[in-house]
């Protein structure tokens, strides 16, 4: 039912598109239908899990849905293209994704609606295609999310833009709240070496929070998403700025990447500097198959022969070394270097089963708030230090 309220909700959208961006007979409300070039579409990715820490009382061994989605594309009225998404996750509860219309302005486009703020090679790269399970760990605990906004973009086969404005999430929680001012600007030159596709990236972030919602906070787990948080800082910004800078590049069966971000958060009641920073880099490569470096993030892979096709399907792997430092917090958050070995089976372009081997060494902080009951113990009893091993299994299928 909500699904259907969202579509009908974009459809009422159809005559402003046709009439303030009409450019000829073609854009006659009468003359094309309202709603045309359905797709629909969705993902399921279910995770498994077995982690343990050296010194503190940290041990699992648990599976859970990452996430389910479904949604609907389309056109309107044949001049603006339409998505709508609707997710579940392991608690059972459901959250509206992407949920925007794109307007032809002449090049660029106009979207409105809620999706993703503009930072980031990691996080613009769909969770089907990245090359680990989980991105870097300064995707999250910098809070880079979807909210809802206003964006002008355009993509070109050598440079992209976008610029947007946003309010909170759909959602409405205090993570997502306040508003936000985002940008980001890529480039992919060419360099002169035959089959050789490049990226380079800068992007950044305003974010303020809401006089009458709880201040920002930085967090973040021991790469599966299934444990609880390992770092954490206590809630202390009013407001923070981001700024990210990436690189990729693809050749053939190989491919490579990384960032650094930096954000800056503001308190007037914190004495020094509250500079967090992260970043990561990787590297990898594929069996029978190719990465696809499209778009400002990597997309769909080229399978050469999947199982449907008879064949085998392909291989990947890949290596991340992953960094996020929460020190100069008002009251040290800790932070943690991780380093993560890949394995995935691609039985088809489609369908993906993996296998991310990943160890962590943590500083865990000076703080309690926020953390797994675990580290929070061995906070209290005076340990910093911390080494956690884990493995993570993950089935993959999206049509």
């Amino acid at each position: 039912m909500l699904f259907r309220i969202l579509v009908l909700a974009l459809g009422g959208l159809a005559p402003f598109a046709s009439t303030a961006f009409a450019g000829g007979p073609d854009s006659n409300p009468a003359a094309t239908p309202a709603l045309s070039d359905f797709k629909i579409f969705g993902r399921v990715l279910a995770d498994y899990a077995i982690a343990s820490g050296d010194n503190s009382d940290f041990d699992i061994s648990s599976g859970e849905l990452r996430t389910a989605r479904v949604g609907l594309s389309g056109k309107l009225y044949g001049r603006a293209k339409f998505k709508a998404e609707l997710s579940i996750d392991n608690d059972g509860e459901f959250a509206l994704t992407d949920v925007y219309v794109d307007y032809n302005i002449g090049g660029p486009k106009l979207r409105i609606g809620q999706f993703k703020t503009p930072n980031s090679f990691n996080e613009q790269t769909s969770s089907k295609f990245t090359p680990t399970h989980e991105r870097a760990a300064f995707t999250d605990a910098f809070s880079l999310n979807r909210r809802v906004g206003v964006a002008v973009l355009e993509s070109r086969e050598r440079y992209s833009y976008e610029l947007g404005i946003f309010a909170q999430n759909i959602k409405g929680e205090a993570t997502f709240g306040g508003y936000a001012v985002a940008g980001r600007f890529t480039l992919a030159p060419e360099l002169g070496v035959e089959g050789l596709q490049t990226h380079f990236g800068v992007s950044a972030r305003y974010r303020k929070a809401d006089s009458d919602q709880p201040l920002l906070r930085y967090r973040q787990r021991p790469v599966s998403h299934i444990p609880g948080r390992i770092v954490a800082t206590q809630r202390f910004a009013s407001s923070d700025v981001f700024i990210g800078f990436e690189a990729a590049a693809a050749k053939g069966r190989f491919w490579a990447a990384g960032e650094y971000a930096l954000t800056f958060a503001s308190c007037d009641a914190c004495p020094g500097d509250n500079t967090l920073s992260g970043g990561y880099i990787e590297a990898g490569f594929m069996v029978n198959a190719e990465p696809t470096l499209k778009g400002a993030r990597f997309d769909r892979p080229k399978i050469f022969s999947g199982v449907d096709e008879g064949g085998l399907g392909a291989l990947a792997f890949a290596l991340r070394a992953d960094t996020i430092d929460l020190e100069n917090a008002p009251t040290s958050g800790g932070g943690y270097n991780s380093y993560t070995i890949g394995a995935d089976w691609w039985l088809t372009a489609r369908i993906r089963l993996g296998v991310n081997g990943y160890i962590v060494d943590a500083d865990l902080g000076e703080t309690t708030a926020g953390l797994d009951a675990a580290f929070a113990g061995a906070v209290l009893a005076g340990l910093r230090d911390e080494t956690v091993r884990g493995v993570a299994f993950r089935a993959q299928f999206d049509f």
